[in-house]
């Protein structure tokens, strides 16, 4: 009986084990989100201080070109096909 109580009860085994899973999947999530705030601190310092920085978040994110820059876009052919070519 001390045993079923040890293992199944509210302060049990299989509890303190649940708990401890659930605590590393939080330090991981942590970890994780540390991570990227970190990374977002870096870009945020260099968008402040690197205009260059913010030249090329414009060009990627807005797609923005400088006056008289001619773009040239590749298309992939659908499913990703090649046409027959005559040989």
């Amino acid at each position: 009986m001390v045993v079923v109580v040890a293992i199944f009860h509210e302060n049990g085994i299989l509890t303190v084990h649940e708990f401890e899973r659930e605590l590393i999947e939080f330090d991981v999530s942590n970890e994780t989100l540390r991570q990227k705030n970190q990374k977002l601190r870096f870009e945020i310092d260099a968008l402040k201080s690197d205009p260059s920085s913010i030249e090329i978040l414009a060009r990627e994110k807005l797609n923005m070109v400088r006056p008289g820059e001619t773009v040239y876009q590749i298309v992939p052919l659908e499913n990703n096909l090649f046409l027959p070519t005559d040989k």
